[in-house]
C-alpha cells in the first residue's frame, strides 16, 4: 500500500472513535505499511493532505475535516482516563494474589487513552491451563466484594470481565474477522498489561507473526508503562501450592460444571451479533461485537479509502 493511502486510513479508522493523532502517533499506529519509514516523510505526506485540505491540523494533531471537536474531545477523555488508571493501579493490587492468574492487560478504549464518562475497564486476563474457572470466580469475587464490577446497568469506571484466555490461546489471529479486522489488530498492538508472569513477552510473540505482515503494526514498549514490576506474593504462591493438585482440580471440575452450563444457556439468548467462545481455553463475553460495524463505517469514511 502507498503511505499516502496508508496514512489517510489510520486517520479516518482513529477518527470513528474521536481519537484525533499527532505525526509521531500517525507513524506508531501505521496502518497496512511494512516499509522502512523516517517520520520526516510521514511529515512530508501530512503536509500535501493539508495542502489539499484533505485533513486539518488543530494543536498538533490531525483530523478529518470538520473534526476539530475531537481534539477537546481527546483532551477530556485523557483526564478521566488517567482516573481510571488510578483505579486499575489500586484494585489490581488485590487482583494480582489471584492464583493462577499469569497476566491481566487493560483492552479496549483505556489502552490507549481513549475512556469516556460511560467507559468501563476492560480486562484481558491469562492463567494457567486447568484453572480457568478457578481463577475467573476469584477476580469476580474481589471486584464484587468492593462493588466495581460491571454488571447490568451498572457499566461506568467498573471492570468487565469479558475475556480470558489460557496461555495455550495467546495468539489472536484465530478469532479474526476476515477478510480484514483492523480492529482486533489494533486492540492487540495496544492491549496494556498491568500484571504479569512472563506471558506478555509469549503474547507478543504469537501475535507479531499475523499483526505485523498483514497490518504492517508492531509492539511498543510503550505499552509496558503500567505494568507492576513485583513478583508473585507470598500469598498468591501458597494459594497455587494448596490449589495446584487433586484439591484444585476437584475445585476447578465443579466451578466448570456449574457455570459453563448457564453460561451456554446464556448466549443462546443472545442475537448475531454476540461474541461468545466457551472452551477450555477460552472464555469470551461479548454481547455486542463491533468489530464488524467499525469496519463498515471505516469502508465508508468520505476518504479514498481502499
Amino acid at each position: 500500500m502507498e503511505l499516502r493511502d496508508s496514512i489517510i486510513q489510520t486517520i479516518a479508522w482513529f477518527d470513528l472513535f474521536d481519537f484525533p493523532l499527532t505525526a509521531e502517533e500517525v507513524q506508531a499506529y501505521l496502518y497496512n505499511y511494512n516499509k522502512p519509514l523516517h517520520i520526516k516523510e510521514v511529515k512530508g505526506i501530512l503536509g500535501q493532505l493539508l495542502e489539499e485540505r484533505q485533513i486539518e491540523l488543530i494543536k498538533d494533531h490531525y483530523v478529518l475535516p470538520g473534526r476539530a471537536v475531537t481534539v477537546e474531545t481527546r483532551k477530556t477523555r485523557k483526564f478521566i482516563a488517567e482516573k481510571l488508571w488510578n483505579r486499575v493501579k489500586l484494585y489490581g493490587q488485590y487482583m494480582r494474589n489471584v492464583p493462577f492468574v499469569r497476566m491481566i492487560a487493560v483492552c479496549n478504549n483505556l489502552s490507549y487513552n481513549n475512556a469516556s464518562e460511560q467507559s468501563d475497564i476492560d480486562l484481558f486476563v491469562v492463567v494457567k491451563p486447568g484453572r480457568m474457572w478457578i481463577a475467573r470466580l476469584l477476580i469476580t469475587l474481589i471486584l464484587q466484594f468492593f462493588g466495581v464490577r460491571r454488571h447490568g446497568n451498572k457499566v461506568a469506571g467498573r471492570f468487565c470481565l469479558s475475556f480470558f484466555v489460557t496461555d495455550k490461546k495467546l495468539g489472536m489471529e484465530e478469532l479474526a474477522l476476515k477478510p480484514e479486522d483492523p480492529y482486533l489488530a489494533y486492540w492487540t498492538k495496544l492491549l496494556s498489561p498491568i500484571y504479569d508472569e512472563g506471558a506478555y513477552e509469549e503474547f507478543k510473540k504469537a501475535n507479531e507473526n499475523w499483526i505485523l505482515p498483514a497490518y504492517g503494526l508492531k509492539f511498543s514498549d510503550n505499552a509496558k508503562k503500567h505494568l507492576y514490576v513485583e513478583g508473585k506474593s507470598g500469598l498468591k504462591k501458597t494459594m497455587e501450592w494448596i490449589l495446584n493438585g487433586k484439591l484444585g482440580d476437584g475445585i476447578e471440575w465443579l466451578l466448570k460444571k456449574t457455570f459453563k452450563k448457564k453460561t451456554l444457556a446464556h448466549a443462546q439468548k443472545l442475537g448475531p451479533e454476540a461474541s461468545v467462545i466457551v472452551s477450555d481455553d477460552i472464555l469470551k463475553f461479548h454481547n455486542h461485537d463491533k468489530r464488524a460495524e467499525y469496519r463498515k463505517k471505516w469502508f465508508k469514511a468520505p476518504l479514498p479509502l481502499h
